[in-house]
């Protein structure tokens, strides 16, 4: 071997031990629809493949799996359903230091690792997250459920949610994240009443409590699948719901009171039928109600004001910000509410059997 490929080689050689190793974990239920596009991403990452494993665990009765198993260097590990659940089996079983989180409903871009990795060479860091933007070629519809904000900023960005200091950010978001291995053992991993969602944020916040560093790394990028139509954003934000209750546990008559219970809009609604009887007074009504949404959401809200300010780059016209997602943003506030309730029930009648 020549003087000049020895070279070439020590200086493989030498990047190649500048890479952390990396395990993927990949949570799924019934994502047939899904799993070939974040599985093919995840396959064709720029980053030494002797550097990274994965594993996708899975709890799916559809053909999940059958589809997944085509991919040779992905580990399926079959689980109980539920967020900690999966995530925790997936810690279990993971080789590398570092664990990094994405959902099946996501597409990775060909850095993720690199990025990763990067931002783990600060030795203060515990855990990061990053941004889940919607995928190239979205419609119009999916464009506009992602300007709403969510997953993990949607559209307008994490940085609407979260704000970085010097004690790092209060949680990352569970579709795009990375953590040290030994921190997540150390701190118990994920907590299994956070079957339904949630994990994340109690996860961060437990984290935070022990000492431990998390980061925003803005150039860290996911590309999350949005809802495709009106009923799955609306079944989605139910879901949201039941999250939202598991970190908060809101009383019953917390539940009820708030702005947002489905009751106070049908009220509304009734009585804008039995009392307006003239065209014009309707529109009044209609635009006073309008414009009170539109100044809590520019004053009261964070996220609203910087989609105003980042319409033209996410490709949404001023027209959809000013009328069609203060409308979604309505309508994911009252599913919401409605999750709450769902679970709120559900908990009320596991109590009820315990009795009997």
């Amino acid at each position: 071997m020549g003087s000049a490929e020895e070279k070439a080689l020590k200086q493989a050689m030498a990047s190649l031990g500048e890479e952390s190793c990396i395990s993927i974990i990949v949570i799924s239920y019934n994502e047939e629809n899904n799993i070939k596009d974040c599985l093919d991403s995840l396959t064709a990452l720029d980053y030494p493949p002797q550097k990274f494993e994965i594993l996708l665990v899975d709890s799916s009765t559809d053909s999940t799996p059958r589809i997944a198993s085509a991919y040779p260097r992905v580990r399926i590990i079959r689980a109980e359903k539920g967020y900690s659940q999966q995530r925790n089996v997936g810690l279990k079983a993971a080789s590398f230091e570092i664990v990094a989180f994405t959902d099946a409903d996501c597409i990775v871009p060909r850095d993720w690792l690199r990025v990763i990795n990067r931002s783990f060479r600060d030795e203060k860091i515990a855990g990061i997250g990053g941004n889940a933007f919607p995928p190239p070629g979205s419609s119009r519809f999916e464009i506009w459920v992602s300007c709403v904000g969510h997953p993990s900023g949607g559209a307008i960005g994490f940085d609407a949610n979260v704000r970085r200091s010097e004690k790092g950010v209060e949680f990352v978001a569970g579709c795009n994240s990375a953590f040290r291995k030994e921190a997540l053992l150390e701190i118990g991993g994920f907590d299994p009443s956070f079957y339904d969602g949630g994990e994340d944020v109690d996860l961060s916040g437990r984290m935070r409590k022990k000492g431990y560093f998390l980061d925003y790394i803005p150039e860290l990028t996911v590309y999350h699948k949005s809802r495709k139509n009106l009923w799955s954003y609306l079944k989605w934000n139910v879901g949201v719901g039941v999250t939202k209750f598991n970190l908060n546990k809101p009383t019953l008559i917390k539940i009820i009171l708030h702005p947002s219970f489905p009751l106070w809009s049908l009220l509304f609604l009734m009585a804008m039928i039995l009392t307006v009887k003239t065209l014009s007074l309707f529109l009044v009504i209609l635009i006073s109600t309008w414009l009170l949404t539109f100044f809590l959401l520019l004053f009261a809200t964070k996220p609203y004001p910087l989609l105003l300010k980042r319409r033209k780059k996410i490709g949404a016209s001023l027209l959809s910000v000013l009328t069609v997602i203060p409308f979604l943003i309505y309508l994911r506030q009252i599913s919401i509410n409605v999750g709450q309730l769902k679970k709120w029930i559900e908990l009320r009648g596991k109590k009820t059997d315990c009795l009997q």
